[in-house]
């Protein structure tokens, strides 16, 4: 613990100290007693001596619960507080969420936002960003550890898919080139959710969980499989994610081929080990710890010499009132 205003303090000692002396100098208070004979026979009065002795220690003990008092506001103006520094670790995980926002997908999307906020929930540390496809690729916020950030993000973000773009985010306008034909260009949506990991220069976790049905329609840049050996090359991990149907077939197994070639693996949207599965994946990974930045937090702690200070003004009170001082 140490004294913020130590100097306040001790400037308001030396200040009454001052003024203690100048009052009590000799020959200030002039003497205008009136002379008494014969007055030792008054003083050796049994009665006498046990009503001065009463005030003695009366006077004695307001003075010393005085003192006390002063002392304790004097500590109390010093703003006594403690200080503490912290050196938060934080992980060197990152995870981006991919999500297919093509037409294919409008009745799952909904239902993924949430898978994401499940998962959202079982984070720790790792930063989160988000990334929208269809025929272009959409950077929804960057990686990050603010949760409560990403939460109102992906709140705002399943708003929108459930009511067609009406309320909340429209990602159905957004991901729509017109110089660009077909949708759901998978390769080229996973391409740009690679790219947009950053800090290449530390060895970071990195993951990815694209969320698509990997229903193709239209010529992408890059194929889901060049996408792919791009995402093995950076050492990404992709986490596939598609909704259930009896239709898919080679596409669910293009994804499964996409999942573990990278190291990750392919869930089914609505499995109860969907979500769990890909944090504990995630999470399973190796990852390296830094040091933040060290935050320095001050804690006033005024509490203990402010009450000693008004419990010793009552106590001063009542003395002064007992002793009749």
């Amino acid at each position: 613990m140490v004294l913020k205003f130590w100097w306040l303090a001790l400037a308001l000692f030396v200040i009454a100290a001052l003024a203690v002396w100048v009052l009590s100098r000799p020959g200030r208070a002039q003497n205008r007693g009136v002379p008494v004979a014969h007055t030792d026979r008054l003083t050796r009065l049994p009665a006498f001596v046990r009503r001065r002795a009463r005030l003695l220690w009366g006077a004695g003990a307001v003075f010393s619960v005085l003192v006390l008092t002063a002392l304790s506001a004097l500590f109390g103006i010093a703003r006594p507080v403690w200080i503490q520094t912290i050196n938060p670790e934080r992980q060197l995980r990152d995870v981006m969420l991919c999500l297919d926002a093509s037409g294919s997908m409008v009745s799952y999307d909904a239902d993924i936002i949430q898978s994401y906020l499940d998962m959202l929930d079982s984070f720790d540390g790792e930063r989160i960003g988000m990334t929208v496809f269809n025929t272009t690729a959409v950077s929804v916020f960057p990686l990050t550890d603010d949760y409560a950030m990403v939460r109102e993000f992906l709140e705002e973000a399943k708003t929108g898919f459930e009511t067609g773009g009406v309320h909340g985010t429209d990602f159905f306008a957004g991901t729509v080139d017109p110089q660009h034909g077909g949708s759901s260009l998978i390769g080229d949506g996973l391409t740009s959710c690679v790219d947009n990991f950053d800090k290449l220069g530390e060895q970071r976790s990195r993951s990815i969980i694209l969320a698509t049905d990997n229903q193709l329609a239209g010529v992408p840049i890059f194929s889901l499989r060049e996408a792919t050996e791009i995402a093995q090359q950076e050492e990404v991990r992709v986490y596939t994610l598609a909704p259930r149907s009896p239709f898919f077939g080679s596409e669910v197994d293009e994804l499964e081929e996409t999942a573990r070639v990278t190291g990750g693996r392919h869930y089914a949207l609505g499995s109860g080990s969907a979500t769990d599965g890909i944090v504990n994946g995630i999470q399973e990974q190796e990852a390296k710890k830094t040091e933040a930045k060290s935050v320095t937090l001050v804690h006033d702690s005024p509490g203990v010499p402010l009450t000693l200070t008004l419990l010793g003004t009552i106590a001063g009170l009542v003395l002064m009132w007992r002793f009749k001082l």
